[in-house]
C-alpha cells in the first residue's frame, strides 16, 4: 500500500513538474510580450519588438532573455548606447554559459558607439585651411 501511494505521489509530481513550466508560462505576461517580440524581430522589424521586449522587462524585471533580446533589437538598428545597459543587465542574469555572448556584444556596442561618437566629433569640427589658401 505505501509502495502505491508513492508510485502514485511520483506520478503526479511528474506530470505537474513536467507542465509546471508551461503551466507557468501562460501565466506570466512577461512570455506574451516576450513572444510578441521575438515574432517581430525574427521578421526583421527590430523597431517594432523593442516596445515588447521593454514591456517584458518591465513585467519580470529578472528576465534575462528579454533583456538580452532587447539589446540585440537596438544593436541591429545601430542604437549602440542604448544597447549596452540590456545587455549588461542580461549579462547579470544570465547563467555564466551564456555570458561570453553576451560580453561580445556589449564590446561590439560599447566600440561601435565610440567610433560614431568619434565620427560625429570629425563632422563637428570646422575644416582646417590649408596654408596654400591662406
Amino acid at each position: 500500500m505505501k509502495n502505491r501511494l508513492a508510485i502514485s505521489f511520483l506520478a503526479l509530481a511528474l506530470v505537474f513538474s513536467g507542465s509546471s513550466c508551461a503551466t507557468l508560462r501562460s501565466f506570466n505576461p512577461a512570455y506574451d510580450s516576450f513572444d510578441q517580440g521575438l515574432a517581430l524581430f525574427n521578421q526583421g522589424r527590430f523597431a517594432d519588438a523593442v516596445p515588447f521586449f521593454e514591456d517584458a522587462t518591465h513585467e519580470n524585471p529578472e528576465f534575462a532573455q528579454a533583456y538580452f533580446y532587447l539589446g540585440r533589437a537596438y544593436i541591429s538598428q545601430s542604437k549602440w548606447r542604448a544597447a549596452i545597459q540590456p545587455l549588461r543587465t542580461a549579462f547579470r542574469l544570465s547563467p555564466r554559459d551564456a555570458q561570453q555572448e553576451i560580453v561580445d556584444l556589449i564590446l561590439d556596442a560599447t566600440f561601435a558607439a565610440a567610433l560614431n561618437d568619434f565620427r560625429l566629433g570629425e563632422e563637428r569640427r570646422p575644416p582646417v585651411a590649408s596654408k596654400e589658401l591662406l
